[in-house]
């Protein structure tokens, strides 16, 4: 009898879950308050990603309680029509400006037994749209938490204590990850909550971040409430996954991918931050590039990462878009600013070869720059061939010649 009580219960739930990924009435997600402090965030110890471990001091904000689920998203698409990006066949992506995949991973068929399983195969831009319909349908202003935000809940906050982990020191007890998951994401919330409450912020599913990715942003980070880089060409990702080895389940390890790839073990969590309706910045064509370079009135000059160049075709790369759009921001909003885009190389052995090849990468950037209506008469172009071994490739001005493009203000 007992057996057919716990059937019947089990089956009701699993019809519950179906009709609420079904509808299209929005659930508010259930939020934990973190009280703001200041914290040690990376670490000095292992990955160079992660240096220097510094002081970050945060203001208050909230934290998704669960990952984004199934249910939530499925009902964002069934209120919408959205279609994830990792459904769209190559010659839509190619359209918008994103490179062909090898692989499209579908979007998950989701059972009503799968429905409270965190969402997965969605990238970044998918989770913009989800938060833009979710702040639009409640007058919210729900976000992705800043990667500094996700590191200070993930340690417990103000309730922390140190660990391993997030939560503690046992992993099994704490995460799904590739020891224990069975080569797939669980139902959100079964493992250990941390400190303040929250669930899986170690495995089940990696975590976009708001943020651009940046190696080496540590050392510079603001301390009061850091936002990440102002540039980049890949968006940071925490917290490891059902896939993730045990080394890479730490609090601080750190992550990242282009903005528009998505894998079945990449999913989100919320943030949020007052009660006001929201402004949803579109992204990231359309960025607000005022502080991109912030180094020209200091130093006159700026190094530019992040461009990828076809330099067979001396092309840009679908993949250094998202930088040269943010430049063509910077110029649109500075009317009158012209620069000098120079370009630079590996050293090919032949100083010929150098020249030509970085004159090219210049000339892509300016073609581009024009593409998107900034006039020629505003970009000049020139060319700086690597001509010192890699080991040792700075000017005496401090400019890297390798694979970088420097601006320059006129």
């Amino acid at each position: 009898m007992r057996s057919k009580i716990t059937f019947f219960l089990f089956a009701t739930i699993l019809a519950a879950m179906s009709n609420f990924a079904q509808s299209s009435r929005v659930i508010l997600p259930i939020m934990v308050e973190v009280k703001g402090g200041t914290f040690t965030m990376g670490s000095d110890l292992i990955a160079n990603d992660e240096k220097p471990a510094h002081k970050v001091t945060l203001s208050d904000f909230s934290i998704g309680k669960y990952e984004v689920t199934y249910a939530e998203f499925l009902r964002f698409m069934h209120a919408t029509g959205y279609v994830p990006e990792s459904e769209l066949h190559d010659s839509v992506r190619i359209k918008r400006g994103y490179p062909k995949r090898d692989l499209i991973e579908p979007f998950m068929d989701v059972k009503a037994s799968d429905s409270m399983r965190p969402v997965g195969n969605i990238n970044w831009f998918d989770t913009q749209a989800y938060i833009k319909w979710l702040n639009e349908s409640t007058g919210k202003n729900y976000r992705l938490p800043t990667e500094a935000e996700w590191e200070y809940a993930a340690i417990g906050g103000q309730k922390s204590s140190p660990t391993a982990y997030v939560g503690g020191t046992d992993l099994d007890k704490l995460a799904w990850y590739f020891d224990n998951a069975g080569n797939k994401s669980h139902t959100v919330g079964e493992k250990m909550a941390n400190e303040l409450g929250i669930y899986d912020m170690a495995g089940n599913v990696r975590e976009w971040c708001s943020g651009w990715y940046g190696e080496f942003y540590y050392a510079s980070s603001p301390e009061m409430n850091p936002q990440g880089p102002d540039v980049g060409r890949a968006r940071v990702l925490r917290g490891g996954s059902w896939v993730s080895s045990k080394d890479r389940m730490r609090l601080t390890f750190r992550n990242y991918d282009f903005p528009y790839n998505s894998h079945n073990d990449y999913g989100f969590r919320l943030a949020l931050s007052g009660e006001a309706k929201p402004v949803v910045k579109p992204i990231p064509t359309s960025v607000t590039a005022s502080g991109l370079l912030n180094d020209l009135d200091t130093k006159g000059f700026v190094d530019i990462y992040g461009i990828y160049f076809d330099i067979g075709k001396s092309k840009v790369k679908p993949e250094g878009y998202p930088v040269v759009d943010q430049i063509a921001a910077y110029l649109k909003e500075n009317s009158k600013t012209r620069i000098v885009v120079e370009g630079h190389t590996d050293n090919t052995g032949s100083a010929e070869k150098n020249m030509v090849l970085s004159e090219n990468r210049a000339k892509s950037i300016k073609a581009e720059l024009v593409k998107r209506g900034i006039a020629e008469t505003r970009l000049e172009t020139k060319g700086f061939g690597a001509s010192k071994p890699i080991g040792d490739n700075k000017t005496k001005e401090g400019r890297t010649q390798n694979r970088r493009v420097t601006i320059t203000k006129l």
